[in-house]
């Protein structure tokens, strides 16, 4: 997600606390927590900071995702669920820093659970934020191969978050992973034949457990294959068939029907960064004439959430003149 990419900074204020629990309980299902929360509900003292407010930030009219688990004697163990809340919270970045957006975070646990059960799961934000962070200081994407790129995150998840909660956190997701790179290894495997490979693609899907190969095309995913073919410089009949033996036919249409979306987007985005630049330029604007003219060519040129999308881009500093 986005938020992998752009956390620059760990969680303050209570990172890597001890956690005094059993770290091989099973987690139990909270029976007193209450509903999903509209994000328009959530106490307001977490929203008044500056003038912001959650009712008006970009989860407007969202329900707050996720929640906690809690092992038998009633302490919080990780969970999809966990993380789900912490990344809808982190979803926030650009809007609110990270110190903020624990704020908020804190102020919502503190309404649903008891005050040690909040602080324990700050505990586990601040672990997987200081993770996020190291992430993208990494800066992984530069390693050539999939394989190396995925074994350096899985080692770093474990240094910073512990077996239990990457794999409480991740575990899914890394089966994925490993399935699709062992895909792609016999796809791209010129000893074999285009039959033997349809053939062992099915045996290993068989043998994960998967009846379609769509069920493990999700994004990320996709992305490793075509960083791997950007790097080799594929063409794009090259990228179709690299797709079309991974995936199916199917998903590498749509796969590069994305292709052709992503670059409409990205010649919209190099056309605002041009224009936006000839307002930075312009030495006759105060600093207040600049922001309202950027202002009002963001409203120009995109749409109410497409605007969200390029000031939090904007804010963490990942749209600048030229790219």
């Amino acid at each position: 997600m986005v938020v992998v990419a752009v956390l620059g900074i760990a969680a303050t204020g209570g990172g890597w606390r001890a956690l005094h629990r059993d770290a091989d309980a099973s987690p139990v299902a909270d029976a007193h927590a209450p509903a999903a929360t509209d994000v328009g509900a959530t106490p307001a003292s977490a929203a008044q900071d500056a003038g912001f407010s959650m009712a008006r930030s970009s989860l407007r009219g969202s329900e707050v995702d996720g929640g906690l688990a809690f092992d038998a004697t009633g302490h919080v163990v990780p969970d999809l669920a966990m993380r789900r809340l912490f990344d809808y919270f982190l979803s926030l970045v650009g809007e609110r820093d990270p110190a903020q957006i624990r704020d908020l975070l804190r102020t919502f646990l503190q309404s649903r659970y008891d005050v040690a059960r909040a602080a324990e799961a700050l505990a586990y934000f601040d672990r997987y934020v200081a993770y996020l962070a190291r992430l993208a200081e990494a800066r992984l994407d530069a390693l050539a191969s999939p394989q190396d790129r995925f074994d350096r995150t899985v080692a770093l998840r474990r240094d910073l978050l512990g077996e239990t909660m990457a794999t409480a956190f991740f575990a899914d997701e890394e089966a994925r992973g490993r399935l699709t790179l062992a895909r792609m290894r016999i796809a791209g495997d010129t000893a074999l034949s285009a039959d033997e490979k349809a053939r062992r693609l099915a045996a290993l899907d068989a043998d994960a457990g998967y009846t379609q190969r769509q069920e493990a095309d999700t994004a990320s995913l996709v992305a490793a294959q075509d960083g791997e073919l950007a790097r080799t410089h594929a063409d794009p009949r090259q990228r179709a068939e690299a797709r079309e033996a991974l995936w199916g036919r199917e998903a590498a249409e749509r796969l590069a029907a994305l292709d052709d979306a992503r670059a409409r987007w990205d010649a919209r985005v190099a056309d605002y960064l041009q224009a936006r630049a000839r307002i930075d330029a312009d030495p006759r604007r105060s600093p207040a004439d600049r922001a309202r003219a950027v202002a009002a060519l963001r409203a120009q040129r995109f749409d109410a959430a497409e605007q969200r999308r390029i000031v939090s881009l904007e804010a963490i500093g990942q749209l600048k003149p030229g790219g």
